[in-house]
C-alpha cells in the first residue's frame, strides 16, 4: 500500500430515526457530485439527492432504490447534516 491510503476518509455511525446509519465519505469518483452541489439551484438538489442516495446505498446495501426514494422530507436535513460532516464539508465544523 502506498502512503495515500493515510488519505482514505474514515466512516461515522449516526442515529437517524432511530435507525443506526455507518456513512461512508464519498471518494474522488463522487467529485461530479460534489462541484454539482457548490453550483446551486436545480443542479444542487439533483446532486444531493444523489449524493444521499449513494451515501445510504452504500451503508445499507438491502436497501432499495425505492426505500432511499420514500424516506420522508423531515429526515433530509439530518441524513445531509451527517453526510457534511462524514466528508468533512463543513467549514465552521471544529476538528475533531
Amino acid at each position: 500500500m502506498s502512503n495515500l491510503s493515510n488519505l482514505v476518509g474514515k466512516s461515522k455511525k449516526f442515529t437517524i430515526g432511530g435507525i443506526e446509519i455507518n456513512l461512508k465519505p464519498r471518494t474522488l469518483k463522487d467529485i461530479d457530485l460534489i462541484v454539482e452541489l457548490a453550483e446551486g439551484g436545480q443542479k444542487k438538489a439533483e446532486a444531493l439527492k444523489k449524493l444521499i442516495a449513494v451515501s445510504l446505498k452504500e451503508s445499507i446495501p438491502d436497501a432499495t432504490d425505492d426505500e432511499i426514494n420514500q424516506i420522508g422530507i423531515q429526515y433530509f436535513k439530518e441524513i445531509s447534516e451527517a453526510i457534511v460532516e462524514v466528508n468533512g464539508l463543513n467549514p465552521n465544523a471544529n476538528n475533531k
